[in-house]
């Protein structure tokens, strides 16, 4: 059907995906079911062989673990956890505790979800310690990636290991098998935060506002209402002026000397001279004023005195993983509708964008400036598409709290002395979350990111690929072949060991995990060596995402809020990423020899 030979086709294939990846033109998700479409229709694959990755138990175990961090988030025991343990005075011992709790959590709940909890706990306590929220929330991300290196369960990377593992027919790891290294790096990054890599933190101001850190007044106008305006007497939903100029009416100044409305609903009419305070591009605030008769008013001090009040907040959101705002602007998402918040300005990357935010794509990791009724804020805490920074929910349900623990040890400890498969006991664990009611029916196909459970089903696919068509031998065989008289089995290691990070930084890791276990099992058996030391290199090696922001989405997840930019995860990663390579180089051998 197609001239170019198979094996060269998945290559291409593969080729195409990475720049996909690297360059973000789509979402990965949709990139994993190009993946499945083009491996079927080229005859790479048949039609069995492409969907086989969508119904594995890697697919099915990541599903139930994201109903697990759910249930401990909504019953408030991962936030009781990190604001009773991390109450260290001093900036040392906040990321002594910070660390280890991060550590902790992920090793057996999503790096994600724990990163999503302790945002807010550090913020707060970096506001009332007077410590630069960058100064912890990095240690936080990457103490989050080295605790998924303490179980199998802890990151998504390493259940698609077991899933790739698995369909190959090699024995997959157990749940505890690789905890002692682990638990090893996680303390070697613990005390890299202790020493060196603290020097090596941003070093923001303390005292910035919300408002001086989003450049505000670039966005917020005052204008006052004419006598003859048309909008006299109109509340401001049913002015579709500004629905079509893309402004937002952040307040209402009353001229009368009542009472500031701040975030004003359907029912506030605009009243003659009232000053109304205006979010908008430049050109649409021109726009606006030239379709109605409006004054400018010269800017009063812009301070957060004026955006917020008793029952009204300023906050940072940030979008959260498989949150239904990826990917969609906040016209097409019907942001304010859905949420009731006003968003004054955006960050991306660390930078605040200054072109009409309302068409600006959004991605997972961007901070939002949103203002909004505390009722508004308390509901988009409870969902899962924003994570509200500033905020400290310290509600807790402690007898539902106590069974999701329950639960989860009687999980762990199944699959620790049982053959039962770890995907099953997993839904054994969701029934009986749901039995006791730590969550509910009509959630659970909403906590959980489907993206991701996408992406490894389309990425198993590909190592099948790989597979059938002996492409791995090929890179085994060249890795091997690299110097004059062969490699000795510990220097392959350490090359797989490198390759792998370095491809964890452009691709997603749970891409990266998939492909380097096929690699990783050839490498063993063209050297006549045991397996194990090959997968821990691959297991390792997808874990450390701490070069760049895109790596992993804790990585992201915290960019915005700290303040970081590209080059602070290069400053602070690199250093770390050596120090864990050259400990896992050095220990894999002596944990599982050759």
């Amino acid at each position: 059907m197609f001239p170019i030979a198979e094996p060269h086709m998945v290559l291409l294939i593969l080729g195409v995906s990475m720049v996909l990846f690297v360059t973000d033109s789509l979402r990965y998700d949709l990139i994993a079911v190009g993946v499945v479409l083009a491996l079927t229709l080229t005859g790479c694959l048949d039609a069995d062989q492409a969907l086989e990755g969508f119904s594995s138990e890697a697919v099915i175990l990541i599903g139930a673990m994201y109903i697990f961090g759910h249930a401990f988030n909504r019953s408030g025991v991962a936030g009781r956890i990190g604001a009773r343990f991390l109450t260290g005075s001093t900036e040392l011992g906040l990321i002594l505790r910070l660390t280890i709790v991060a550590a902790l959590l992920s090793s057996v709940l999503s790096n994600t979800g724990v990163v999503a909890t302790l945002i807010p706990v550090c913020s707060s306590l970096a506001q009332s310690r007077r410590i630069p929220i960058g100064r912890l929330l990095m240690p936080l991300a990457f103490a989050s990636l080295l605790g998924g290196l303490v179980t199998v369960l802890g990151t998504s990377n390493n259940v698609a290991i077991n899933g790739v593992l698995k369909e190959l027919g090699h024995r997959p790891f157990s749940m505890f098998e690789f905890s002692h290294l682990g638990l090893i790096l996680a303390g070697v990054g613990t005390l890299y935060f202790l020493g060196p890599g603290r020097y090596l933190l941003p070093r923001a101001k303390v005292d910035l506002s919300l408002t001086e850190r989003y450049q505000v007044p670039k966005f917020v106008s005052e204008i006052l209402v004419e006598p003859s305006s048309d909008l006299i007497n109109r509340n401001v939903a049913d002015a579709e002026i500004f629905e079509r100029t893309q402004v937002t009416v952040l307040g209402i100044v009353r001229a009368t000397g009542e009472k500031t409305v701040l975030a004003p609903g359907p029912y506030n009419r605009i009243r003659a001279d009232d000053t109304l305070i205006l979010q908008g591009a430049p050109e649409d605030i021109v726009r606006l004023s030239k379709e109605m008769p409006m004054k400018a008013r010269p800017s009063v001090e812009m301070g957060t005195t004026r955006l917020y009040s008793d029952d009204v907040s300023l906050v940072e959101a940030v979008i959260a993983a498989g949150s239904p705002f990826v990917g969609r602007t906040l016209i097409t998402s019907e942001f304010r509708s859905r949420t009731g918040l006003n968003v004054i300005a955006i960050s991306k990357h660390g930078e605040v964008q200054l072109q009409s935010i309302r068409e600006t794509a959004l991605e997972v990791g961007d901070t939002l400036l949103v203002q909004g009724h505390d009722r508004d804020l308390q509901r988009a805490r409870r969902g899962r598409g924003l994570l509200i920074v500033d905020e400290v929910d310290r509600g807790t349900d402690s007898r539902r709290g106590n069974a999701c623990i329950a639960i989860l040890l009687a999980v762990l400890a199944a699959a620790t002395f049982t053959s039962v498969s770890l995907a099953i006991l997993a839904l054994c664990g969701v029934g009986g979350l749901l039995a006791v009611r730590a969550v509910r029916a009509e959630n659970l196909y909403r906590v959980i990111d489907w993206q991701v459970l996408v992406l490894i089903g389309g990425m198993l696919a590909l190592g099948t690929a790989f597979d059938k068509w002996k492409l791995s031998d090929s890179l085994a065989a060249w890795i091997i072949g690299l110097g004059e008289n062969g490699l000795s089995a510990h220097a392959v290691l350490i090359i797989l060991l490198v390759c792998t990070t370095l491809l964890t930084q452009v691709l997603n890791h749970v891409t990266t995990a998939v492909l380097m276990t096929n690699v990783a099992l050839e490498l063993a058996a063209a050297l006549n060596v045991a397996e194990r030391p090959f997968l821990m290199a691959v297991v390792t090696g997808s874990s450390l995402a701490f070069l760049s922001p895109v790596a992993h989405q804790a990585n992201a997840m915290v960019m915005g809020p700290g303040g970081y930019r590209y080059r602070d995860y290069i400053r602070a990663g690199a250093p770390l990423a050596l120090i864990t390579l050259t400990v896992a180089a050095w220990l894999i051998p002596v944990f599982w020899p050759f």
